[in-house]
């Protein structure tokens, strides 16, 4: 590898790195492809990540498992 292909190198690849994240997360990849998650979509991915949201309380938990019991047909003799 010669030392002005190193340099090339050093030198694109942070901008190209920069340009891909750009691309991944913007709103004109889904504009231009018509692929890629909706602006709405975007939003609850981040709520998600952050943990938005209250967390279940201990009845609705239980409530929830009784109904995972009855529909996968358990008794709860296992």
């Amino acid at each position: 590898m010669s030392k002005i292909g190193r340099h090339v190198r050093a030198a694109v690849n942070p901008v190209s790195t920069a340009a891909t994240r750009w691309w991944c997360q913007s709103g004109m990849r889904r504009l231009v492809t018509g692929h890629g998650p909706t602006a709405e979509q975007r939003r609850l991915i981040l709520q998600m990540r952050r943990g938005a949201g209250p967390a279940p309380n201990p009845e609705q938990m239980k409530e929830r498992a009784a109904a995972i019991d009855r529909l996968l047909g358990r008794d709860g003799h296992s």
